[in-house]
């Protein structure tokens, strides 16, 4: 027996006591105080994932080896991810929905946004650890302007989402939602157009956006291709409620319709501009 248990790395350890009930909130507590290596390489899936430890979702992923399992499961049921051409992956943090997709759907064409450097850095390991040339990996925000502009988050310890900052929209989020001021973190993060960096069309595409308020804006930057080119997609987006009427209104003027949505882990939408 005490072979056995020699023979058990950190995560089997970790992922055999955050089976039970009685520790599922004490082992990521556990992992993100104690003095061992928290940038790791894992093997989930069919492919390997470079993660931080001391991120709040990077552990999750650690210890249940999968992320956003029924909104991933939800696309994939709706849609044949086999026969589709691209993937954009805009507000891709560190890469999973990136990494899974190139993993199984080996014809399908990545491209990957992350404007935090951090967390492209991370989908630059993974990736490079993978050898996965179907990824092409962007460091800036998608936006409707193109420069520099002024984004905000909670807490860098828990390695939230960057929002785009809008004084009134920021100072009534932080009000409602109580944050501590002084572990609230601002960055200045360069955007782009798509709409002036990519001429794609006739395409069969998959996007997911997640963005932290800044959807609209995405949008706005994209009209050409949402609109004018040809391809048919399948829209995955994440939007807050408060948000949501002005997303869809516009998403609407490109044809887009509403095939589903799913309230867990934020309120994400399914869309598509073609009958499925």
């Amino acid at each position: 027996m005490l072979s056995f248990i020699k023979k058990l790395s950190a995560r089997d350890i970790f992922i055999f006591f955050y089976g039970y009930k009685i520790f599922r909130r004490l082992i990521p507590s556990i992992i993100r105080r104690i003095p061992f290596k928290k940038k790791v390489l894992i093997n989930i899936h069919n492919f390997q994932i470079f993660l931080n430890l001391k991120s709040s979702m990077d552990r999750e992923i650690y210890l249940k080896g999968v992320y956003d399992k029924e909104k991933l499961s939800f696309c994939e049921n709706k849609v044949e991810l086999s026969k589709f051409d691209l993937f954009l992956d805009i507000g891709s943090y560190i890469g999973y929905y990136s990494l899974y997709l190139a993993s199984k759907y080996k014809n399908l064409k990545v491209l990957a946004f992350e404007p935090i450097i951090e967390s492209f850095s991370q989908i630059k390991v993974s990736k490079e650890s993978n050898k996965f040339d179907n990824i092409e990996i962007f460091n800036y925000a998608l936006s409707n302007t193109k420069g520099e502009q002024k984004f905000w988050c909670t807490n860098l310890n828990k390695k939230s989402g960057f929002a785009f900052y809008k004084e009134e929209d920021y100072k009534a989020e932080v009000e409602f939602n109580n944050y501590d001021h002084d572990k609230i973190s601002f960055k200045n993060i360069r955007t782009e157009i798509f709409d002036k960096q990519f001429k794609i069309q006739d395409k069969l595409i998959f996007i997911k956006i997640d963005v932290e308020r800044h959807e609209y804006d995405v949008l706005l930057g994209a009209v050409i291709f949402l609109s004018k080119s040809n391809n048919k997609i399948f829209l995955q987006i994440e939007i807050e409620d408060e948000l949501k009427d002005n997303v869809l209104k516009l998403l609407k003027e490109y044809n887009f319709h509403v095939k589903g949505e799913i309230s867990k882990g934020g309120h994400d939408y399914y869309l598509s501009n073609y009958d499925i």
